[in-house]
């Protein structure tokens, strides 16, 4: 039995117009057809969040991986986290919601840690991936699985995600897409210069380590790091909102995370569903 929903929090750009309409839209329409449920950001029994994957991340951050629901209202282009990918059915699936007429996907996260001269210096919890990378140019990495050298990649970097991030970044790079109730992780090249590795499923009980071994020094980019400006060649990017700049000797550990994220899906079979009208519906 779902738990009665008694208050709702909203997360959205304020600058985004179609956000801000759709936001006034519905909070007018709970007001009169629900007055007994309350809007507040403390809390909440499930966050409604009006745009695309982007925002559903950023609200995943926002509020720090809270035990509410997420359920995703979509106004951006892909919407793979979304609850509703049409906006003409906002109101017709906020209606079933609120009946208790859903399912509820539990997601996995990764806790990533960046250890300097064996101190941990960066930390993040991490909904799709992980990210590290040269900008410009070639980063030589090892990368370990429970402390086993298994990989050198000498090329862009590496990327480690979770099966909710096999759709994004990992499905860019040629990564596989993972169901989302499987829980694992996904090791996936970065333009290797070596002759190219496939990925790896790997299971969310083993550890991952990438030890950054060499690259060239350019500083050609920039990046504000402890209110300071520093010039930077290789960086993580976790969830592609937080970035950290690596060092030489960095080592990025990867393990599984207890913390979990709930989504509200109104149809079984949701990610089938949307993979099938994405990718495999034949076209006439």
């Amino acid at each position: 039995m779902n738990k009665k929903i008694s208050k709702i929090a909203f997360y959205f750009n304020s600058r985004n117009k179609r956000a801000l309409m759709a936001f006034n839209s519905i909070k007018d329409y709970i007001n009169k057809k629900y007055p007994e449920i309350s809007l507040s950001d403390k809390n909440p029994d499930v966050i409604f969040v009006l745009g695309g994957d982007g925002a559903m991340i950023k609200a995943v951050k926002s509020f720090n991986y809270i035990n509410s629901l997420f359920f995703g209202l979509n106004l951006g282009n892909v919407g793979f986290l979304t609850s509703i990918r049409d906006s003409k059915k906002f109101l017709e699936g906020i209606d079933r919601f609120l009946q208790g007429k859903y399912f509820v996907s539990t997601r996995n996260l990764l806790k990533v840690e960046v250890l300097r001269n064996k101190k941990v210096v960066f930390k993040d919890d991490v909904l799709n991936e992980v990210a590290i990378q040269n900008l410009v140019g070639v980063v030589n990495v090892e990368v370990k699985i429970n402390d086993f050298l298994f990989q050198n990649i000498c090329g862009t970097g590496v990327l480690i995600s979770t099966p909710t991030g096999s759709t994004a970044y990992n499905l860019s790079a040629h990564g596989p897409i993972v169901m989302p109730n499987i829980e694992c992780f996904v090791l996936t090249e970065l333009m290797d210069h070596n002759i190219p590795t496939p990925s790896l499923v790997i299971s969310k009980n083993e550890k991952i380590s990438v030890d950054i071994v060499d690259f060239r020094v350019k500083e050609l980019f920039l990046m504000k790091q402890n209110q300071k400006l520093v010039g930077c060649d290789v960086v993580l990017v976790s969830d592609g909102v937080n970035l950290f700049d690596l060092h030489k000797g960095d080592q990025v550990v990867v393990k599984n995370n207890i913390k979990r994220i709930r989504f509200v899906e109104l149809e079984e079979d949701y990610f089938l569903s949307s993979l099938k009208n994405k990718f495999y519906m034949k076209k006439h």
